[in-house]
């Protein structure tokens, strides 16, 4: 069967259950999107990173998994009422898949198919940002990189990740902005719509922030959360940054997995170079495209390059200490508001070596 394409919509689907097979097809129907059915696993290989959605049965999960494919978004596991809720987790898990049992699911696979054709393929990048100590400025690099990219006429949103960071809206001066908070979110499963429209806006950016006292005793931010918030985040923008915690769960793990750049903003010190090692330890193979960024003291005791040979990670950039950055902070002023700081610099400078970066963005980055 051929693939019609709705814009840039391809979808692909490999389930051997034909009864399964037969309720995804009722689906695809109703929507009126005609998928592309492979029989055999092996044949998703040339359409994996191309497809906007594959749908996988859980009866090829072993077989899709030993082919080592590269993990990316909107892979969903396909599962029937006779398959055990433990089976379809460790496949779910191993693939970085969400899950859909049919017929339960049916609705929700409904909409997301729909909007999938509505906006096409998922495109926007993520990029990810982690501190390798606390107070080296990790929240203010992910701001700076959110506000230069929304200068450049760039749909642009800026997620506060860490459940403990006091709130992100704090930095950016925006406490009292309305819109949603992560706890309107808590329970986000599956499928989100477009959240613009929903959130914070600061300057252009629109800010998924944490907040104080609201969420309930306990709560952490969970993968299928984020995973969710992220989607949703890269079908209607262009860039997503993310502000990492320290304290890496699975949640982090899921963001890292599907950044086009993960950036770690280390100290130029001894404490620095083990601080970011032991991150680099624990995040290992988690994203393609790892770099480190070193934070200047005035004193600058290592040079930048021993200190990203010393991590194992290429060298992207520098931040130099800034008494105007600290100030700002303090007055919630939102970071990189001068085109001409080192922040403001460092920002274009990363943005605009992001993977696939179309020519009218790069021309827009060096403006801002």
């Amino acid at each position: 069967m051929d693939p019609q394409r709705l814009g840039q919509t391809t979808v692909v689907v490999a389930i051997a259950d034909p009864d399964l097979l037969d309720q995804v097809l009722s689906v695809t129907a109703v929507v009126g999107v005609e998928p592309l059915v492979v029989s055999d696993p092996a044949l998703l290989r040339p359409h994996w990173a191309s497809a906007s959605m594959l749908l996988l049965g859980v009866d090829h999960a072993d077989r899709v998994a030993a082919m080592g494919l590269p993990r990316r978004a909107e892979v969903y596991l396909i599962a029937g009422e006779q398959t055990s809720a433990a089976q379809a987790q460790q496949w779910s898990i191993r693939l970085g898949a969400a899950m859909a049992p049919l017929p339960a699911s049916a609705g929700w696979l409904s909409e997301a198919l729909a909007d999938l054709s509505r906006t096409g393929r998922v495109t926007g990048s993520v990029v990810c940002v982690v501190g390798g100590s606390g107070g080296v400025g990790a929240s203010t690099l992910a701001a700076g990189l959110a506000f230069v990219a929304a200068r450049a006429s760039q749909r642009t949103m800026l997620i506060d990740a860490d459940t403990r960071s006091g709130g992100l809206d704090l930095l950016l001066g925006a406490e009292r902005t309305p819109g949603w908070r992560w706890p309107r979110l808590a329970s986000a499963r599956g499928h989100l719509g477009d959240l613009t429209g929903q959130l914070a806006v600061v300057e252009g950016v629109d800010l998924l922030s944490m907040a104080r006292g609201e969420s309930t005793q306990g709560w952490e931010l969970q993968a299928e959360q984020l995973k969710s918030v992220l989607l949703s985040a890269m079908r209607s923008h262009d860039i997503t940054v993310l502000d990492l915690p320290r304290t890496l769960g699975t949640a982090a793990c899921e963001a890292l997995r599907r950044a086009k750049l993960a950036v770690l903003l280390v100290r130029d010190d001894v404490r620095g170079v083990a601080a970011g090692r032991e991150v680099v330890r624990e995040l290992e193979g988690e994203c393609d495209r790892f770099g480190v960024v070193v934070r200047q003291g005035r004193s600058r005791l290592l040079q930048p390059d021993l200190v990203a040979t010393g991590i194992g990670l290429p060298l992207l950039g520098l931040l130099p200490d800034d008494l105007g950055l600290a100030l700002a902070a303090e007055r919630g002023d939102p970071p990189a508001r001068s085109a001409r700081s080192s922040l403001a610099r460092l920002s274009r400078e990363l943005l605009g070596n992001l993977p696939q970066s179309c020519p009218a963005a790069e021309k827009a980055l060096a403006r801002a």
